[in-house]
């Protein structure tokens, strides 16, 4: 080989090679296969060089786009990381700021009554990685940028043969459809009653699996996030197992699904002071076993009820009067010596039919709690069962197939056929209408002692205001008693939807809740009371707008 063919060889490979580096290697054959041709590389370099640049393709890692999110991936793609996040931005307004002492409740007093205010609220702002590990697992590393608790999920999900996968860490337990439809891709702004009060993301492990049209997933987990005794909490446990017809006949047109889930669970509660239902400070704690709010996220703790703990242990004290301590008075948030224990489990039913680009659905579910509390009187317990249910349809108008997000026994977003693309102009995006009722209903309620309530005021009673139900008031003082009382609300939420792409889209939704009982948040005071005025108007209905504009990816 002479010295000028030597030095072509040379230059070509170093050219090839580096077009590997920068991921051009896609075209060496054709490169290589027209310097054969010309005769400027023999068959045998060719083969050199080309084995060379596929070597060094091979060694890359991969950088992929879709829909908005990037990922990196070793070049087999057994291993990547992708960013992950969303931003749910909220506005609210009710009519129920037109209640209350000349048009408004006193908000500074209570901390329930600000629910009912118009305001913007940044309702989920979350960061995180994802991705792959060694082609046997998905994880998960999911951070709230804002809220009490700082993680959100993490979990490893060892899925390599997907009728058995092992999923450990803290993850979403198999509770309801509503629940296991990502917050991105739920139909409405806000859960129905149904969805409200489930132990949703724990610490624990499960089995879980799928096999054509059937998917199951049984968990062990901690309801508490740290264990607050080893006496009276136990492991918790759930359960889901779902059905699709549809994909059983092999039709992609359509969903079927019918599902079952359940879930256990014993476990402790601190009670505490509390500082947003009193102007003053108070030493008396309490714990709270269920709260619900009103459909669509409006009136805050339209029903709840609280287990009773033990005062803070106080002493005479000149400067606040006898019984009171400086250091204790005034103090918020201050845990009880003791905990209260729980037993809580729930049962449900779910359906969806879909057909290209109509849904309906519902759910159905019943809930039972038990407590007590072990450091006072014996007879200090609150009992309920709670029925929660929901129906809904659904229509895209653009006609895309709700079929096409179907998978493994929940829903995804539905992807707009057109996307709306900026630059151009064109594409209309997705746009859906859709409606709903559900409902919350208490009762079979048993409830004991002092200071254990059910949402009251200034008495122990369930969710009502001048004509409170009378067995649930306090019939001596430190006596509390009620039993047999039912309270609960039906909501109507009328829905439109814009999805621009993947990444983004504007929801809006009205919806109108009538209450069992008129009354009062907690610690205003009813119409007449002592903490109220005369003209004081009690709560019997809710109109509530909200809108929100979501970004994810």
């Amino acid at each position: 080989m002479n010295l000028n063919k030597k030095l072509a060889v040379a230059v070509s490979g170093a050219v090839l090679l580096m077009a590997g580096q920068f991921a051009l290697a896609d075209s060496t054959t054709d490169i290589v296969d027209a310097l054969v041709n010309k005769g400027v590389l023999t068959e045998e370099e060719g083969k050199l060089i080309s084995k060379g640049a596929k070597a060094q393709k091979d060694a890359q890692p991969m950088i992929k786009e879709k829909d908005g999110a990037f990922s990196i991936s070793s070049p087999n793609g057994k291993n990547s990381v992708q960013l992950t996040g969303r931003m749910h931005f909220d506005y609210k307004a009710s009519n129920i700021s037109d209640y209350g002492d000349n048009g408004a409740y006193p908000f500074n007093q209570d901390g329930d009554s600000k629910s009912t205010a118009d305001h913007f609220n940044m309702r989920r702002a979350r960061i995180g990685i994802k991705g792959r590990v060694g082609g046997i697992a998905d994880y998960l590393l999911l951070a709230n940028i804002q809220g009490s608790s700082i993680l959100d999920e993490a979990f490893i999900d060892v899925n390599k043969f997907e009728p058995l996968g092992l999923k450990f860490g803290k993850f979403k337990q198999p509770m309801n459809l509503e629940i296991m439809t990502s917050s991105n891709n739920i139909d409405f702004i806000e859960r129905s009653y149904l969805s409200q009060n489930l132990p949703e993301k724990k610490f624990g492990a499960g089995l879980h699996g799928e096999f054509k049209g059937l998917t199951y997933f049984g968990s062990i987990f901690q309801n508490n996030d740290s264990a607050l005794s080893q006496k009276d909490e136990d492991m918790s446990y759930a359960g889901r197992a779902t059905i699709n017809f549809a994909e059983l006949m092999d039709n992609k047109d359509l969903v079927a699904h019918v599902g079952f889930n359940g879930y256990t669970s014993s476990y402790e509660v601190r009670p505490q002071t509390s500082g947003n239902t009193s102007g003053t400070p108070e030493t008396t704690t309490r714990a709270t076993l269920f709260s619900y709010t009103s459909g669509g996220a409006g009136l805050a703790n339209m029903i709840r009820g609280q287990i009773a703990g033990e005062k803070i242990p106080v002493s005479t004290d000149a400067t606040n009067g006898a019984g009171y301590a400086a250091s204790t008075y005034g103090a918020y948030h201050t845990d009880s010596p003791s905990t209260a224990s729980v037993d809580n489990r729930k049962g449900g039913i779910e359906g969806s039919l879909a057909f290209k680009n109509f849904k309906v659905q519902g759910e159905y579910g019943q809930a039972y709690y038990d407590a007590k509390n072990n450091a006072l009187t014996k007879d200090t317990t609150l009992k309920a069962d709670i029925d929660t249910w929901y129906a809904e349809a659904l229509w895209t108008i653009t006609g895309e197939s709700y079929a096409s997000a179907y998978k493994k026994g929940a829903y995804g977003l539905v992807k707009p056929n057109n996307e709306v693309n900026f630059d151009t102009g064109s594409g209309l995006g997705l746009w859906e209408i859709g409606a709903r009722v559900d409902a919350v209903q208490m009762k079979n309620l048993e409830m004991y002692g002092t200071d254990t309530r059910v949402q009251g005021a200034v008495d122990k009673r369930v969710a009502s205001g001048a004509d409170s139900i009378d067995t649930c008031k306090n019939a001596t003082a430190g006596s509390g008693t009620c039993t047999g009382a039912k309270a609960g609300a039906t909501s109507y939420t009328a829905s439109i939807k814009w999805v621009l792409n993947p990444n983004f889209l504007i929801k809006a939704n009205y919806t109108y809740t009538d209450f069992d009982n008129a009354f009062a948040p907690i610690d205003v005071g009813t119409k007449g009371g002592a903490r109220s005025t005369a003209n004081m108007k009690l709560i019997d209905h809710e109109d509530l707008l909200m809108i929100r504009g979501q970004y994810m990816f």
